[in-house]
């Protein structure tokens, strides 16, 4: 399996997050081609995805934030498709996340997952993420 950083768009990256992303968010809009070139011509933000013999099985995103309390970074939007699930595509895709962060002098990395994901949950703990007690309040504005 290769992980990446995505430095180009194909049509391959949009066809495959026309795939996963309803199976991370069933609501969720799916991404353009414009919006997935914004996301990587970010300074704050870094698209892996993971694929083997050229099919794309998985994606992880980190968000960079800096802001006055020190730097952070946050792992979003981890998706595997569910024909590749329990063979370590997400293991391998949050370990390579864990690499990249080590050479930006961050101390910790953030990531929420909802309880019903039981097995992302799972993997997240094994892999030395410690839950937090915190509450997470959104605001939807429509």
């Amino acid at each position: 399996m290769n992980i990446y950083k995505v430095r180009t768009i194909t049509e391959n990256v949009v066809n495959a997050f026309g795939q996963l992303i309803p199976q991370l968010c069933p609501d969720c809009a799916l991404p353009t081609k414009k919006d997935l070139e914004t996301l990587i011509a970010s300074p704050n933000t870094v698209l892996f995805i993971a694929e083997e013999n050229n099919e794309i099985l998985g994606t992880l995103t980190l968000v960079f934030n800096r802001i006055p309390t020190g730097d952070k970074v946050w792992i979003e939007d981890v998706v595997v498709d569910s024909a590749a699930r329990g063979k370590g595509v997400g293991k391998q895709l949050i370990q390579f996340s864990i690499e990249y962060v080590k050479d930006k002098n961050i101390e910790k990395i953030n990531l929420t997952s909802s309880p019903e994901r039981v097995a992302a949950n799972k993997l997240y703990q094994k892999l030395g993420f410690i839950k937090r007690e915190t509450n997470v309040y959104r605001l939807t504005i429509a």
